[in-house]
């Protein structure tokens, strides 16, 4: 094998390497921006069940004072 066919192969191999970086890198990110997407996503959910909370609250109160009436 000749002295630039083995630099060649070499650089590939290096090459290849710094991709399984940059994509293992890549999976990281995505990653963390699913569980950012899922901690918002609960979080709006929360907040739905809570104001649904709120309204039922607010609907009793307004049925007693009507009926108070």
């Amino acid at each position: 094998m000749t002295s630039k066919r083995f630099d060649a192969l070499k650089l590939i191999a290096k090459l290849n390497l710094v991709i399984k970086e940059l994509v293992k890198e890549k999976d990281e990110e995505k990653e963390r921006f699913n569980r950012i997407i899922a901690g918002l996503l609960a979080e709006k959910e929360k907040d739905k069940v809570d104001k649904d909370a709120r309204m039922s609250q607010i609907e009793a109160m307004l049925t007693a004072t009507v009926l108070n009436v």
